[in-house]
């Protein structure tokens, strides 16, 4: 999934001169968390509802709104900006947020602001690429890592007629093995399990019935 398709377009800024009391007005009234510092088009800095927060001394000095009002958001925003492009993948900008311990990026294209991207929009993206809102199970499987193991599951679950909602792979707990997620369209995954089992593949989860008994009475 692409930047462009999750991306907030309608993205609210301000510009550097503008006040800190500016900025935290639209925060409170479009009810978001970042905004933009834009000069002639140009992303130059960012402000977090945080940052805005920090410049008042007290909520119960009654200098705070004299010192936000004063206050330029050219001296309190955070630069430069890390940003990504429309076309730059989904997982790109979550590594980026995570790494860089951030809540959100600019979307830039030909140096001009077009949009956001959050970490909430990212969260719910997620939620969307696994299907995890869809009528469904969880099925975990451990396989060696090598051409076509991914192929021999898929086989296998097409076989018992069953349709595969999401699937992606990570590293697995041991070297050189793999662990197959996938989200099936099927509440009922025994046919999956046993025709797994047989073809020589280990479940993660569910465990077959005989080694889920064995695990619960340990």
């Amino acid at each position: 999934m692409l930047i462009e398709e999750i991306m907030e377009k309608n993205v609210h800024f301000v510009g550097p001169e503008s006040t800190a009391l500016e900025a935290l007005l639209i925060t409170q009234e479009k009810r978001v968390r970042h905004i933009p510092v834009v000069e002639e088009g140009k992303v130059i800095g960012i402000l977090s509802d945080r940052d805005l927060r920090d410049v008042k001394p007290s909520i119960l000095s009654p200098e705070q709104d004299d010192l936000l009002a004063t206050t330029k958001v050219k001296d309190i925003m955070r630069k430069p900006v890390i940003t990504v492009h429309p076309l730059d993948a989904m997982e790109d900008a979550a590594r980026i947020i995570y790494e860089h311990k951030i809540g959100c990026l600019p979307v830039v294209q030909n140096d001009r602001l077009v949009g956001i991207i959050t970490s909430t929009d990212l969260l719910h993206s997620l939620v969307v690429v696994m299907g995890v809102a869809q009528p469904g199970s969880h099925v975990e499987i451990d396989v060696p890592d090598k051409p076509g193991a991914l192929l021999d599951i898929t086989r296998i679950i097409k076989e018992q007629g069953i349709n595969i909602i999401s699937i992606y792979v990570t590293p697995g707990k041991t070297e050189n093995r793999r662990t197959i997620v996938l989200r099936v369209g099927a509440f009922d995954t025994r046919a999956i399990v046993d025709s797994i089992v047989e073809a020589g593949y280990n479940m993660i989860f569910p465990l077959p019935k005989r080694l889920y008994e064995e695990h619960r009475n340990e």
